[in-house]
């Protein structure tokens, strides 16, 4: 798994992040399209994607950026 593929597809999955504009140290919480859907809409993609099943727990209180992100899917995975 790679953290560059992973920010394509979270760019990707999030409705309304331009291509390009997520790097590993954005503080996901802050974009503007952050919201439940959001929060829902990442959890699927990571599921079909990375088979890994994040819970709303894990992304809202262990996690500030997108790298952080990344580490808790490589976690889990292994």
């Amino acid at each position: 798994m790679d953290l560059n593929i992973f920010i394509k597809n979270f760019e990707e999955a999030i409705e309304g992040i331009e291509q390009g504009s997520i790097t590993p140290e954005t503080e996901f919480k802050k974009i503007e399209q952050w919201n439940s859907l959001a929060v829902l809409t990442l959890m699927a993609m990571v599921d079909s994607e990375f088979g890994v099943e994040l819970t709303v727990d894990e992304i809202v209180k262990k996690c500030n950026t997108v790298s952080q992100l990344f580490e808790l899917i490589i976690s889990k995975k292994n």
